[in-house]
């Protein structure tokens, strides 16, 4: 799935990958994927800034299978801050 929003003539791409080798029960991987999304998605609604950026690609990792949603939340925040 990819989210974007479209500046002028940009388009900024995001994808979700959780790859089987994570977990082999999809229930746990759709769920990661799920949170993952729901934190972008909310990041959007902020209006946060993806003018300069073309794509993003987040990758779901075995430790962030036990993580709250709060914890995946500020993850994310912090690797786009360091994009910005």
């Amino acid at each position: 799935m990819f989210l974007g929003r479209k500046k002028e003539n940009s388009v900024c791409k995001i994808g979700f990958v959780v790859s089987k080798k994570t977990h082999k029960r999809a229930v746990k991987r759709n769920r990661l994927k799920r949170l993952m999304r729901e934190s972008v998605r909310l990041i959007i609604k902020e209006n946060f800034d993806f003018q300069d950026t073309q794509s993003i690609i987040f990758l779901g990792k075995s430790q962030a299978l036990n993580k709250s949603f709060k914890e995946i939340d500020f993850a994310i925040k912090e690797l786009l801050k360091e994009i910005k």
